[in-house]
């Protein structure tokens, strides 16, 4: 994929050159985004991101928080959206999860990027990171 995109590892970053935004984390207790974030999230807050696009990735436990599993993605999405930014693309079938209602797919039953658990469906972490890669392959 080269130089196209860019993986966030860290947030200093030219915002005004890049076009393409992976953003990733983990769902924390009932449904908290990662402490890390917080700056982050100031940080965007002064951000024009319209004309970008952003797709998400997350872990978390489907099993034991089935009302929050993955939305820490959607506490970011809703940062981001505030920004211009509502081209999301990327994202993954909720087919073979199992939750309650979530915050990240709440509207079209597909998660807003890749959905993985670690803790109950370890066995189809590769198969599904193959799966989202090759689809970001195809636009690149």
């Amino acid at each position: 994929m080269g130089q196209k995109f860019l993986i966030l590892m860290e947030m200093r970053i030219n915002w005004k050159i890049m076009m393409y935004f992976f953003l990733g984390t983990s769902t924390w207790g009932f449904g908290d985004l990662q402490d890390d974030w917080a700056a982050v999230l100031d940080d965007l807050a002064s951000k024009d991101l319209s004309g970008k696009k952003v797709g998400y990735f997350g872990s978390g436990d489907q099993g034991t928080f089935s009302d929050t599993f993955m939305d820490g993605i959607a506490i970011i999405d809703e940062e981001i959206q505030k920004n211009w930014c509502n081209n999301h693309w990327k994202k993954t079938s909720t087919e073979g999860y199992e939750f309650s209602e979530i915050k990240s797919s709440k509207r079209w039953r597909i998660f807003l990027g890749l959905a993985l658990d670690e803790v109950n469906q370890s066995e189809l972490t590769d198969e599904r990171i193959d799966a989202w890669v090759e689809q970001i392959q195809k636009e690149f």
